[in-house]
């Protein structure tokens, strides 16, 4: 963020505890296989977490744009899609060029063939999993999916309803609720495992858009009942924190149907509600600096920890717990120091490049808006 728009502690304390989660998952294995009485807390998904930080952040976006009438729609438009895809867009190809590579030369499995083509347009997972290769991409496709389709939407219903009220947000984000949903439960009959449920309804961009849609209604709550929000921040993390816990407590093959279907709409609420006092926390703590740290870099770790991780195995040997714990901490400082690289002589020159010339951009578009 810039200094128009300063960091908020709250949610670099949200986005960093999302990436640490993805890490954590991802490397609780290298523990597990060795000592398997490890104890693992109640499972809280990262990924989701991003789903609905993003949503909440898309949506304050769209929401100032919406209000802009001294632009045109186009200029808009530019203003969002540009933002949004400069911030996804090189890191991914970086990285999806990076994984080509890794699988070309036998450091990380995976399989090329002309559906590689598929990643270069997000249809990898869009409505079927082709699960070839770079695996973690697949929250990628949702996110880039969601910054296409409902501002596109958006649009539709503002010129269907001849109307640019809140009316023609709600109605956009009551369909990304309710069409994921009914997806998810059309797909259950042809699933029989959590397996099946993984690939076909978790990882799929069309099952999954309403995570990130109930941050954008966090967002439209804030912006429409400011005095609300606060008032009640507290009441809404307490219990938006105890769904947290509880809804994850009946996800497994015994509640299949749930775990497909429902049991993703009540953990992004869940979610949803920790905002209000993660959103109004401004100001972190001394020593804060850590968790603002890797809020900066998380993107960046997301799509470095796994392929790193594939490459380090190629010289891990099977070694006693002790053992195993150093080389826990070794992937994790690698990870950080790699990702920290990529962030500050990758991701951020190119964001302030764009954001150079977006602004200059930008002074041309509000001109001939005005």
């Amino acid at each position: 963020m810039t200094a128009a728009h300063p960091r908020i502690f709250g949610l670099d304390v949200m986005r960093a505890t999302a990436i640490l989660l993805v890490l954590f998952w991802h490397s609780l294995d290298l523990i597990l296989d060795l000592a398997p009485t490890f104890p693992v807390p109640f499972y809280l998904d990262g990924v989701d977490v991003f789903f609905v930080l993003s949503g909440y952040l898309i949506g304050g976006i769209l929401l100032k744009l919406w209000q802009r009438n001294d632009l045109s729609w186009r200029t808009r438009a530019i203003l969002f899609w540009s933002r949004r895809f400069i911030r996804t867009l090189p890191n991914y190809y970086l990285f999806l060029l990076i994984n080509v590579v890794l699988v070309a030369r036998g450091w990380r499995s995976g399989m090329l063939n002309h559906n590689v083509l598929a990643y270069t347009v997000f249809l990898q997972n869009a409505w079927k999993p082709l699960d070839l290769f770079y695996w973690e991409s697949w929250s990628l496709v949702i996110e880039e999916w969601f910054y296409v389709l409902f501002p596109a939407l958006l649009l539709v219903f503002a010129l269907a309803l001849r109307s640019t009220g809140r009316r023609v947000f709600l109605v956009t984000a009551c369909v990304f609720v309710v069409v994921p949903l009914v997806v998810r439960f059309q797909l259950l009959p042809d699933m029989s495992s959590l397996y099946d449920s993984e690939m076909f309804v978790r990882k799929l961009a069309i099952t999954r858009l309403d995570t990130i849609v109930f941050g954008v209604l966090a967002a439209m709550a804030h912006a429409r009942f400011p005095e609300v929000w606060q008032r009640f921040r507290w009441l809404s993390f307490v219990v938006g924190a105890i769904g947290v816990v509880l809804v994850p407590l009946a996800y497994g093959p015994q509640h299949f149907a749930y775990s497909s279907t429902w049991f993703y709409t009540l953990n992004a609420v869940a979610m949803a509600l920790l905002l209000p006092l993660l959103a109004s926390w401004r100001q972190g703590p001394s020593g804060g600096g850590v968790v603002t740290f890797i809020s900066r870099i998380s993107y960046s770790l997301y799509l470095v920890h796994l392929p790193l991780r594939s490459i380090l195995e190629r010289w891990y040997e099977p070694s006693p717990l002790s053992m195993a714990w150093v080389q826990l901490v070794v992937y994790w400082s690698l990870c950080m120091i790699v990702s920290w690289s990529v962030y500050r002589y990758f991701e951020k020159p190119v964001m302030d490049l764009h954001g150079t010339l977006l602004s200059r951009l930008g002074v041309r578009l509000t001109k001939s808006a005005s």
